[in-house]
């Protein structure tokens, strides 16, 4: 009797010592990063990771060096290893396609962040895609470009250099898109040169270098670039060049506290947020579809507009920066 109650005991505590380490299981998630060269990159894979800390999610993520193939060949690898969901950031839209299939073979919900692929999300075990309305923000980061315009010269008119993000991302296509729905209602305000900056500071330099020779003093009224880390090495550019008179004529779109600083002290017109703070809801639409929940296919997240053109915008952008001095945001 003795030794059948000391087996059963044994067996009670196995199971329970099971039960417990199956209740304390992390959900795994997996995080496909497009590149990591670029400071918006790692601020946004520093808040997936605090947020995958927060919630109790055990996170593996690797970095796609700013490459398709080798992302698509990264996204394998993490696939390989199961995980409960899959996040990416894609690094274009078509080439990252395949992913879709893939998870939808292994029956692993995908969430897309910031950048989208070419399938629909909500189809298959594409869950959802989390962004910001690029369209939305550089329409209407045009049409403040318009009115400014307007203002300066009297009527709708004025010759704008653009330098456009990656080619082939969503961001590059929406940003260029958008921008062109406001500006193209005003026949005489013309984008007269448009090439990819890369989304970096260092070739931002380098093609805005190439217009400030291809285009004299007094042919260029505003300078867009899809991105702060673009419009810093433009601004660095024009300054190197002596060309002042484009101080205080830049768009762009991000939001980093350097350039908001650029905002406020008149170097840059205007920037519009897109700030890369994409882990709190990536991380709990995973866990709700997990969960059994009904999650949106498409969740676009707040964005804001900083200049100091008008009484209302300045306080807003001023009191901004000086929260992000304050918290020491970098975004």
């Amino acid at each position: 009797m003795r030794k059948l109650l000391t087996t059963v005991l044994a067996a009670v505590l196995v199971l329970t010592i099971a039960t417990m380490g199956f209740a304390a299981k992390k959900p795994v998630i997996a995080f496909s990063q497009c590149a990591m060269n670029h400071p918006w990159r790692v601020a946004m894979t520093n808040d997936i990771k605090f947020w995958a800390e927060k919630l109790g999610v055990e996170l593996i993520w690797n970095d796609g060096e700013c490459d398709a193939a080798v992302q698509l060949t990264k996204v394998r690898d993490l696939l390989l290893k199961n995980p409960d969901a899959l996040i990416m950031s894609p690094f274009q839209a078509a080439a990252l396609d395949p992913v879709k299939k893939m998870c939808d073979e292994k029956g692993i919900p995908l969430i897309c962040i910031d950048r989208s692929i070419e399938s629909k999300p909500g189809s298959g075990k594409y869950i959802a895609f989390i962004g910001k309305d690029n369209l939305k923000i550089s329409e209407e980061l045009g049409e403040f470009v318009a009115e400014f315009l307007k203002d300066t010269h009297g009527q709708y008119k004025g010759n704008i250099v653009e330098i456009q993000e990656m080619i082939g991302s969503s961001a590059a296509i929406e940003r260029l898109q958008g921008f062109r729905n406001a500006i193209g209602k005003y026949p005489n305000i013309k984008v007269v040169a448009s090439q990819t900056g890369s989304g970096n500071r260092a070739d931002g330099t380098k093609v805005m270098e190439n217009y400030l020779e291809r285009f004299p003093k007094g042919s260029i009224d505003i300078v867009y670039t899809h991105s702060d880390e673009m419009g810093l090495g433009a601004l660095q550019a024009i300054k190197a060049a002596g060309r002042t008179e484009l101080i205080g004529r830049l768009v762009t779109i991000d939001g980093q506290r350097a350039a908001i600083k650029t905002v406020v002290d008149g170097e840059h017109l205007a920037i519009a947020d897109y700030a890369p703070h994409f882990g709190e809801a990536a991380i709990k639409t995973a866990l709700d579809y997990l969960a059994g929940k009904s999650v949106q296919p498409v969740q676009m997240l707040k964005s804001n507009l900083y200049e100091v053109r008008t009484p209302a915008g300045k306080a807003f952008t001023v009191n901004y920066y000086n929260r992000m001095l304050a918290e020491d945001l970098f975004y």
